[in-house]
């Protein structure tokens, strides 16, 4: 990845770690909440491997995201359970 791509893999990273109540976010609130350019939100999200997007949770038909660490340390354990029968996230 471009120095550029790492730069906003940790603001993105940041923005999640610092999340509160709901950490499940949209790629426009995360783009708007961190003033990172859409494209390059899209990019870090999709190719990094340290972001997982939820299977069945969505927001005004918009897919949600969130980091694995926070999906580890936040998710209720039924969330977990489930994610592992289905060998997803969540």
């Amino acid at each position: 990845m471009s120095d550029k791509i790492n730069a906003a893999k940790e603001v993105i990273t940041a923005f999640f770690d610092n999340a509160e109540g709901d950490y499940w976010k949209t790629l426009d609130e995360i783009s708007s909440q961190t003033k990172i350019d859409p494209n390059i939100v899209v990019n870090v999200i999709t190719n990094s491997g340290e972001f997982v997007r939820s299977s069945y949770r969505k927001k005004a038909g918009e897919p949600l995201f969130t980091s694995r660490r926070l999906f580890r340390s936040k998710a209720p354990i039924m969330d977990k359970i489930i994610g592992t029968f289905k060998n997803r996230i969540d």
